[in-house]
């Protein structure tokens, strides 16, 4: 019971006190480039064993010297109001991120380390506060793998065309933590190739890789294609991918189309489809979300969304609070 107390002054704590002026997060250490800051993020999910959940405490660095980034990020995960993280009362600390970037010219960068796939757009939004749903698309978890441990090399063509090319051959850095918490294909090898175009309003994207998971040597092949609108009413974003593997277990397609419609200043509904067809787990279902967001300063977003499954005993309702500090 103490615990649970402890752990929702926390969080409570947190919310009144970044919430009293907007840009009121991140702080820089005198005197250097360094800047630290985090987030928290619980949600509320009946279908859960623990329906309260701490999804992630974390604490986010910057820091930068002439054409060289440092970038890292550490979290807490999955954490109950008992204090325990994935059951188990031990809690562990996972490298998230920890990118050094160095950039080339005014074109080109080459970044090292572990860091998120440059896959798609949901992918491109890795922690929850950017996120408008609290629940993710089933392509982001099964289709390719949301973190890279290796190289990527980009290339800005133009201010409207982009180009990456990654490269990991090694053993994910992440790779114990990922297995605890469940929450990512693990790979030993990831060879991707992806373009972005911008344009005014407009964005798409095209991805591809190869990846092999370590534990299964199971070799898959994906490509995805996606695009984006943004207006000041309305927001559109849909992306559909496919996975072949070197078995009879492979992932023919993976989609969804999301709607999100600005209400007024602050306050959003955003709407989802979502079609799948998986035949490493056997299901083939659409998915149908209704939702509300609302975000009182840039650093808190509240989200409350009813999501249905045609097949899996899966249909709820989830809420969620974050924080950026």
């Amino acid at each position: 019971m103490l615990r649970k107390i402890l752990l929702l002054s926390i969080f409570i704590l947190n919310v009144l006190l970044y919430a009293e002026e907007e840009n009121s997060y991140g702080w820089n250490v005198p005197h250097t480039t360094l800047n630290i800051g985090g987030y928290l993020d619980m949600s509320y999910d009946a279908k859960r064993e623990d329906a309260f959940l701490f999804n992630d405490i974390a604490v986010l660095f910057f820091a930068h010297k002439d054409k060289f980034s440092l970038i890292g990020e550490v979290e807490l995960s999955n954490i109950s109001l008992e204090g325990k993280s994935n059951r188990s009362s031990d809690v562990d600390l996972i490298l998230e991120r920890l990118e050094l970037i160095y950039a080339i010219d005014d074109k080109q960068k080459i970044k090292i380390g572990r860091f998120h796939s440059d896959i798609g757009f949901w992918n491109q939004a890795p922690i929850a506060i950017l996120q408008d749903t609290t629940t993710k698309p089933h392509m982001v978890k099964h289709m390719y793998p949301q973190a890279t441990s290796g190289m990527l090399y980009s290339y800005q063509y133009n201010n409207e065309q982009a180009y990456s090319l990654t490269l990991q051959n090694n053993m994910d850095i992440g790779e114990e933590d990922n297995l605890l918490s469940n929450d990512a294909i693990i790979v030993n090898k990831h060879f991707a190739f992806a373009y972005n175009y911008n344009h005014n309003l407009f964005s798409w994207s095209l991805s591809s890789g190869m990846y092999r998971e370590y534990d299964l040597n199971k070799r898959s092949y994906y490509a995805g294609i996606g695009f984006q609108y943004e207006s000041n009413n309305y927001e559109i974003q849909a992306e559909l991918f496919t996975q072949q593997s070197n078995d009879i277990k492979d992932r023919p397609y993976s989609g969804y189309l999301q709607t999100l419609f600005h209400l007024q200043d602050k306050q959003d509904i955003v709407m989802r489809f979502e079609s799948y067809k998986d035949n490493v787990i056997s299901i083939k279902e659409e998915n149908y979300l209704l939702g509300y967001v609302y975000r009182p300063w840039n650093n808190i977003v509240f989200k409350a969304e009813y999501i249905y499954h045609s097949k899996l005993p899966l249909s709820r309702v989830v809420s969620s609070i974050s924080v950026l500090f």
